[in-house]
């Protein structure tokens, strides 16, 4: 019996961990390339409301567009975000934030998970020592991220 309860347990042990695997945590490089918008955007207070795309999001903010860096974002929209996917999910909080985003359907979402939206404060940004990374490792300076960003979607 034992055996059986050891046997069950791996396997949904490993089942999970294959849902999990599949969520892809691009690098900034590729981020910057796959968004269809990029922007400098204020965020209002994310609202509970369940919304159903692709995913089914539980959360809405109210984005005001600040800077235009990639694509054309309406001066006010919403971002849908707390995807159902539980292994990757994009957060958008409130405050200044610089995001990475696309539609599905005719929802503004995510582009890159949990890097999809980072944090702005006193023009400084949490950004990349290294555009091939996959998470932010230090802050820099806001203008100087966009310069790098044009830069990268030149190439």
């Amino acid at each position: 019996m034992s055996k059986i309860l050891i046997l069950t347990a791996t396997a949904f042990s490993l089942a999970a961990s294959a849902v999990c695997a599949k969520a892809y945590h691009p690098t900034a490089r590729e981020m910057i390339k796959g968004a269809e918008f990029i922007a400098l955007v204020s965020l209002d207070e994310p609202v509970k409301q369940e919304t159903i795309g692709k995913w089914t999001y539980g959360e809405v903010s109210t984005a005001r567009l600040s800077k235009q860096i990639k694509g054309k974002l309406p001066e006010k929209f919403k971002i849908y975000s707390r995807e159902n996917f539980k292994c990757a999910q994009c957060y958008f909080p409130k405050g200044d934030n610089l995001v990475f985003l696309k539609k599905d359907q005719d929802l503004f979402v995510g582009q890159a998970w949990n890097i999809s939206c980072l944090p702005v404060s006193d023009h400084k940004v949490a950004w990349f020592s290294n555009l091939d990374l996959n998470k932010s490792d230090s802050l820099s300076n806001l203008n100087d991220c966009i310069k790098q960003i044009q830069s990268e979607l030149k190439n």
